[in-house]
């Protein structure tokens, strides 16, 4: 099975400075426009519309991800839509789904993070605390005017979260990204690694890996694309809480070994890597 990925995502990864396409030459990886059309590849791709997925795709029946894979997980609506019909049950904070116009629901409770479907938003590096319905307003046009004039709004639980360290800007919570091969929580990676190398908390205790695991494992069932990325944070009174989850083919990550590895079992290649403190097997 060849690695495979989008050309076009040279400039979006230069800009950001990931080596992942970099990683990807290593391994043997090839763009997608040299591949045959009868040879079965994973394709790492950046998060454009659907509809420029499917085009992508259509002269190559046998690379994986398929659209109808990736498009469930472009979204964090339906990310927890599908989560939730799936009957999947794990720490979550409590997250409400406002479309344009639509008013505040009742049950609703302050204070709260705002983000759209597809994109958070941080003002000078920092997340807002929105504590009120006018700050909930204001912080709803602003996400708008920067996003998208009719996007959808998520509003989700404040979580108070244990710092892995200083940035730029501020604290860096501890968050972990669980990469989700053919539906097996295989590997984590500390998620903020390049702002903090050396992160406080990690690793994680074995106790703490196995609920990672086994959560993800949850979450990823609800989906059949072959690399899920799966998210959680620890917050301060609850522990390890699941996020987001989107799809691993555009996922980053700054861990070399790790992307490595998630491509290694891609390919269905036994993994050398065995770890170290912000990163490692499950």
């Amino acid at each position: 099975m060849q690695l495979l990925y989008d050309p076009r995502d040279d400039r979006y990864h230069e800009r950001l400075g990931s080596r992942i396409l970099d990683w990807l030459d290593d391994l043997g990886a090839v763009p997608l426009t040299e591949a045959a059309p009868t040879e079965p590849g994973f394709l790492f791709a950046g998060a454009r519309p659907i509809e420029d997925y499917r085009d992508l795709v259509a002269r190559y029946p046998f690379v994986r991800d398929r659209p109808d894979e990736r498009a469930p997980l472009l979204r964090l609506d339906a990310v927890l839509a599908a989560v939730e019909r799936a009957g999947v049950r794990v720490p979550c904070p409590r997250t409400w789904v406002l479309e344009l116009d639509a008013p505040l629901p009742a049950g609703l409770t302050f204070p709260l993070f705002l983000r759209t479907t597809e994109s958070s938003m941080k003002k000078d590096g920092h997340i807002s605390r929105v504590r009120n319905p006018r700050e909930f307003a204001t912080e709803a046009a602003e996400l708008r005017r920067v996003l998208g004039w009719d996007a959808t709004i998520l509003a989700r639980e404040w979580l108070d979260l244990e710092p892995a360290g200083d940035g730029h800007y501020g604290p860096v919570p501890q968050e972990v990204r669980v990469w989700v091969v053919d539906g097996v929580p295989a590997v984590w990676s500390f998620h903020y690694l390049g702002l903090v190398p050396r992160p406080q908390g990690f690793p994680p205790s074995a106790d703490a890996l196995d609920v990672l695991r086994r959560q993800a494992a949850a979450v990823g069932s609800a989906f059949r694309s072959r690399l899920v990325a799966v998210d959680f944070a620890r917050a301060r009174d609850r522990g390890w809480c699941w996020i987001e989850a989107g799809p691993g083919s555009c996922a980053g990550t700054a861990h070399e070994p790790v992307f490595k590895a998630v491509a290694g079992r891609l390919k269905g290649e036994p993994v050398g890597f065995a770890g170290d403190a912000v990163g490692g097997l499950l």
